[in-house]
């Protein structure tokens, strides 16, 4: 299945130097028996390839040769969409309209279901029902994320930073979308579109994470945060 990660953020929350971005920022992670340091973008492609993602379309800034040449040297089908300067998440989205002939996973390339099994057990729903399905997680301040307002096991609506949420459910940014989502897109969020989606009549599923099984990058205040738990997860997983 194809799989669309947007990695053309800046990084100002970030505080990092002109040129780099949060995506190539390492976390803790599992290969072959041992913890490592991965750039969390590795992390996505390699947990989605494990989850059923068999090529991989990737939005880049058309200035950032250094995530490029990193990942030519992964092993995995891929092709990179550049952007010309950054205009919101729905924006890196639509990018891809062209290029993705159908429905498709979508990531965030600064965040990370930790749980790969979660992962795909989300494309497994996906397949066994074709409806877009997305990832929600229940906050203390929703009025901060993206809501899911959930009804009988149904998303009813999303709205993009509500001031009075309806729910506590938060989107992760991680979905698999249907391909007719792209042509809802107008403007810098993909929330609108989504709720659009819902609205012109199509199933929405939601798949419900603990809010620790999801890890972003942020402010650099926090990235130790981050580390910390990707590196106790790794411990446990390979405990386990």
């Amino acid at each position: 299945m194809d799989a669309l990660i947007t990695a053309a953020g800046l990084g100002t929350r970030a505080n990092l130097p002109e040129g780099m971005r949060k995506e190539m920022l390492p976390v803790y992670a599992v290969r072959n028996g041992k913890i490592v340091l991965r750039p969390i973008l590795e992390c996505i492609i390699h947990n989605l390839s494990l989850s059923g993602g068999d090529k991989f379309f990737i939005v880049l800034d058309a200035k950032d040769r250094h995530t490029a040449d990193y990942l030519s040297t992964l092993n995995v089908k891929s092709e990179y969409i550049y952007q010309k300067r950054a205009e919101g998440y729905g924006k890196a989205v639509a990018l891809a309209k062209e290029y993705i002939p159908g429905d498709f996973i979508l990531n965030a390339g600064d965040g990370l279901i930790l749980d790969r099994n979660k992962t795909k057990n989300m494309v497994d729903l996906y397949r066994s029902t074709g409806k877009t399905i997305l990832s929600v997680m229940a906050v203390p301040n929703p009025q901060r994320y993206g809501v899911a307002n959930i009804k009988n096991g149904i998303v009813e609506s999303v709205v993009e930073k509500p001031e009075h949420p309806a729910s506590k459910y938060a989107l992760a940014a991680f979905y698999v979308i249907k391909k007719n989502v792209m042509d809802l897109l107008d403007g810098t969020e993909l929330t609108p579109a989504i709720n659009k989606h819902i609205i012109n009549g199509n199933t929405v599923i939601p798949f419900k994470i603990r809010r620790s099984d999801w890890l972003s990058i942020g402010n650099s205040n926090d990235y130790y945060k981050i580390l910390r738990r990707a590196y106790n997860f790794s411990r446990k997983l390979i405990s386990s």
